[in-house]
Formats: C-alpha cells, sequence, structure tokens
C-alpha cells in the first residue's frame, strides 16, 4: 500500500483519489481553498444561478466508469441526461443552422436543409472518414498510459495525418462554393475557436471532436455540474479519502530524483511514496519543487501555452415571449470575420432561476488591453440578430480564467507533459497534462495514472 497524496480537488484530483483509494492505497487530497471541484463553480445573485465553468461534457462512459471502478455506479448515485435540444448556429448572413448533437441521420437531414444534399453528403462523409481516427486516439493516446509520439509510430502519425491543420482539413470538407464551405468551415472549427485556439495551429486530426459528438453526444446533469462534484466528494469518504481543504501545498520535495512527500503552508509535511497533481503543470515546476526539476520536465513545461482568459456574462431573462424563449441550450453566434464566435447556453432547471425567468450565460473573447474596449457582449449579440437587452432583470460579469493550453501547431499539437514525469513518484494530471483540457479527458488521464500505479 502507497501513502499518495494529491494536489488539488478539481475533476482530475478527484478522479484519481477515488481511483487509487479503491486500488487501496492510503490517499490524501489537498485542496488549497474550501470548496473541491476546480474550474466548476457557479455564480448566485438574485435568485438566479449559473454554471461558470464546464456544465456538459462529451464521452459519458469516461465518468460511468469512475464511479464503477470506484464504488457503486453512476445511475445508482446522479442522472447523467443527454442534451437533446440541437446546437443552434447562427451566422453573419442570417442563416441558422440547428445542428444535432448527435445522430448520423438526424445530422444529416439537417445539413441538407441548410447547405444541401452534396455538401451534407461532404460533411457525412468527413466524418465517417474520422473512425479509423478516434479509434487509434482511443487505443493507443486515451485509454492506455500514453508514453509519447513514439507510441504510435511513424506508421500511425500518417494515419493521424499530423502535418495538416484543422483549418485546410475545413477548407477541404466546405467544397467550392464559398458560402457553404464557411459555414462548415465555422461548424467544424466552433469547438477549437470556443477553446482559444487557433484553426490554422491546430492537426487536422482535431476535427475528430465532430465524430466524437455525433457518436457520443453531450450529456450533463440536472442542475449542472455542481451534483457531480458533490457526488465525488462523497464518494471519497466512502472510499475513506483524506480530504485537506484549505490546505495549500507550497512545496513537493525529493531525495535523489524520487518524491518523498508534501509540505503545507502551515508548515505540516505529509511523508508520500507517490505524489499526483492536479495543477497548473507550470506552477508544478515554478513553484512547488525545491530542487530543479529534470530536463525533460522543463522542457515539456515550457512548451504548454496557455489558453485566453473569456469574459462570461451571466444574464436573468423574464420569460416573457422574448427571443430567449425557444433559444436551445447552446446557440453559436458567428461573426463576418473568422475568429472566436459568442456563445449563449439555456440550461433547463427550475433551480436555476425564479418563476418565470431563466437564467443564461454569455461566453464572449475576453480581448487584449492593447485593442482598446471590447464591445460589451449584449451590443455585439443584438448586432448579430439576437437582442436580449430588454429581457434582462440580472447581471453579473465573470472573467473565465484560461483552462488548459492551446494547439501550437499541426506537428507540435499541445506540447502538454505526460502523465508520469521524469521525477520518479511524481504523476500529472488536469487540463495542462495529457491528454489535455477538457473533463472526459482529464478524467482519461487520471484513469491512465491509476493504470501506472496498480493497485496496493
Amino acid at each position: 500500500m502507497a501513502r499518495i497524496v494529491v494536489v488539488g480537488g478539481g475533476f482530475a484530483g478527484l478522479a484519481a483519489a477515488a481511483r487509487l483509494a479503491k486500488l487501496g492505497h492510503e490517499v490524501t487530497l489537498c485542496e488549497r481553498s474550501a470548496q473541491l471541484g476546480g474550474v466548476v463553480r457557479t455564480v448566485e445573485h438574485a435568485g438566479f444561478r449559473w454554471d461558470a465553468g464546464p456544465a456538459a461534457m462529451t464521452l459519458p462512459a469516461t465518468i460511468r466508469d469512475l464511479f464503477r471502478k470506484s464504488g457503486r455506479p453512476l445511475e445508482r448515485v446522479l442522472d447523467l441526461v443527454p442534451v437533446t435540444a440541437p446546437r443552434r448556429h447562427l451566422f453573419a448572413d442570417g442563416s441558422v443552422l440547428d445542428l444535432p448533437l448527435s445522430g448520423r441521420s438526424d445530422q444529416l437531414r439537417a445539413f441538407t436543409g441548410a447547405v444541401g444534399e452534396a455538401a451534407a453528403k461532404r460533411w457525412e462523409g468527413m466524418v465517417d472518414d474520422l473512425t479509423p481516427t478516434w479509434e487509434l486516439l482511443r487505443t493507443r493516446v486515451l485509454e492506455v498510459p500514453y508514453a509519447g509520439p513514439r507510441a504510435l509510430g511513424l506508421s500511425g502519425l500518417r494515419r493521424l495525418g499530423v502535418g495538416r491543420s484543422l483549418r485546410s482539413a475545413a477548407h477541404a470538407a466546405g467544397g467550392p462554393d464559398p458560402k457553404v464551405r464557411g459555414i462548415l468551415q465555422s461548424v467544424l472549427e466552433y469547438p477549437t475557436l470556443a477553446a482559444g485556439s487557433d484553426p490554422r495551429q491546430t492537426p487536422g486530426f482535431a476535427a475528430v471532436q465532430a465524430y466524437v459528438e455525433r457518436t457520443f453526444g453531450i450529456w450533463t446533469c440536472a442542475g449542472g455540474f455542481a451534483p457531480l462534484v458533490t457526488a465525488l466528494a462523497d464518494r471519497l469518504a466512502e472510499r475513506r479519502v483524506d480530504v485537506r481543504r484549505n490546505a495549500e501545498v507550497t512545496a513537493i520535495a525529493a531525495d535523489a530524483g524520487t518524491v518523498t512527500g508534501v509540505r503545507l503552508r502551515d508548515g505540516v509535511e505529509l511523508p508520500a511514496d507517490v505524489v499526483v497533481t492536479d495543477v497548473d503543470v507550470r506552477s508544478v515546476v515554478r513553484d512547488l519543487l525545491g530542487t530543479p526539476p529534470p530536463r525533460a520536465l522543463r522542457r515539456a513545461v515550457a512548451r504548454v501555452r496557455p489558453a485566453p482568459a473569456s469574459r462570461m456574462v451571466c444574464l436573468g431573462l423574464r420569460d416573457d415571449g422574448g427571443e430567449h424563449q425557444d433559444l436551445p441550450y447552446e446557440t453559436v453566434v458567428h461573426g463576418e470575420a473568422p475568429g472566436a464566435p459568442v456563445v449563449v447556453r439555456t440550461p433547463d432547471g427550475p433551480a436555476l432561476a425564479p418563476a418565470g425567468h431563466r437564467a443564461v450565460t454569455v461566453l464572449a473573447p475576453q480581448g487584449r488591453p492593447a485593442e482598446g474596449p471590447v464591445e460589451d457582449p449584449l451590443d455585439l449579440l443584438a448586432g448579430r440578430g439576437l437582442d436580449l437587452r430588454d429581457q434582462v432583470v440580472a447581471r453579473v460579469e465573470v472573467e473565465v480564467p484560461a483552462y488548459g493550453p492551446v494547439w501550437r501547431g499541426a506537428w507540435r499539437g499541445l506540447g502538454v507533459p505526460l502523465n508520469r514525469s521524469p521525477i520518479r513518484g511524481l504523476f500529472l494530471a488536469g487540463g495542462t497534462a495529457h491528454p489535455g483540457p477538457g473533463v472526459p479527458y482529464v478524467l482519461l488521464g487520471a484513469a491512465a495514472i491509476a493504470q501506472e500505479i496498480g493497485p496496493a
């Protein structure tokens, strides 16, 4: 039985702690704040409640596997429900595409109505052709401990089309008609742009997100992801994990290249055979490692480029027949020029707003200070044909910090370090470690770490 300290109580930290405790290890989780969940947080004001972090995910098997491998199945604890409303894309020329989030035939019908049968067939064929890409990523990169590009081999890299950008893949899928090409390109590039990456610097295999969504759909919990954090905290209690809140780790101790423990801000030292971090890998190297880290780790961390912060406007709207009445779960409002769209999310749930009202979030690019004042997102939406201003009864602005890295090029990818670090006993989890940001991916990273450490 190993003594394991998990640093950070985000999704990756909670998942790793639950899995490792079920494997028979003695696990302590240290979270510097009073709240677990990391980037999952809620904002409350005037009777409204908004999710200010991730509130939906694809690959629902990742969370189901976590609960099954750590105790009772998820279905006996919490309901994970599919988002059945299509994602609405609003384009600068007034075009509207209500695209189902899953279902091959449903997506084909939606695209046929928006761009014609020939273009819809091109989209369908492109997504179908991503099946082997997903299988390669799933079996060689995501569901097993990953050892780097060498594990894929030259043939695997060729199959992924490494060296080709997402932008070039989008152009190829779009065909000759500029309008149709613009619509298909916007839909394909939306997840990358929303995450803060440039499609020209994103490898073409990132298009696999379209296959993942079409195949597995998008899922959420009633009331957002806050209940999921609570369920994970309860699971840690069941597994007798020592959860320490307001316990900031200030140093990770190592001797002769092997982890020996951690030190807390209050001076308490916790001996450990293994340390799993669920914090930004840059802060691990910069702030927590008391001795100079190995060169390989320094180089890997130096390659991480954080995504820009975004601006979230939390709105309380009256249900008085305004334009928000028929808004689906997610509306993506594209501009005339390529760039990050404005995203409007309208979750359902009686606990989110007073009777006769709805809680809505608007996520918009933050902009840089040197660029001058940024247009108010509500004015921006009104200029693009979605005017919500007359229905607003409550408003709270939140800066959403950078979460995870951006793609660094068609060859270099995210540049995140592997889960197993060069320091013996130190494992890296979370959005800045392999396989990168996003709820299902940090859960996969935590599962891989548990595989590497193994049972007691």
